[in-house]
């Protein structure tokens, strides 16, 4: 699990490895969209080693995939990346009004990623991004 590097709390992720491909697979197909402490989890398949890739992702530059993440969640500090910069400049409103009761953090975007070319090694990864404060369910035989 990911810890916050100056207060060591949970940054709401976690990587997960398995033994088998068809339990990874169960895992993506099964896990990913369930609600774990009223929060979505969301699970990915490894796409490898990328150079450049281990200082953070997305054009946020952190371990956080707020790009992808369409919806209001006042929890997760509001809108996602992508959403609030295009509020910032078509100055749209900032949060519905019910936002305040909200926290269905609901899966972001239909993006995919699939393994990437070389990244079949003997052991297929999942890493199951958790957005929960805590861990991923045991679905198979994590390593």
């Amino acid at each position: 699990m990911g810890l916050d590097r100056v207060q060591r709390t949970p940054c709401g992720f976690c990587f997960v490895e398995y033994r088998k491909r068809p339990n990874t697979e169960n895992c993506v197909k099964y896990v990913n969209g369930c609600k774990l402490d009223e929060r979505v989890i969301r699970v990915d398949w490894d796409g490898g080693f990328e150079e450049g890739r281990q200082f953070g992702r997305g054009r946020s530059g952190g371990q956080v995939r707020d790009e992808w993440r369409p919806d209001y969640d006042p929890a997760r500090g509001g809108w996602g990346r992508q959403v609030q910069q295009n509020i910032e400049e078509e100055d749209v409103p900032p949060a519905p009004a019910d936002a305040a009761d909200r926290s269905d953090g609901q899966p972001g975007g239909k993006r995919r990623r699939g393994v990437a070319d070389g990244a079949e090694a003997s052991a297929p990864r999942a890493s199951g991004v958790v957005a929960a404060a805590g861990g991923a369910a045991d679905a198979g035989d994590p390593v």
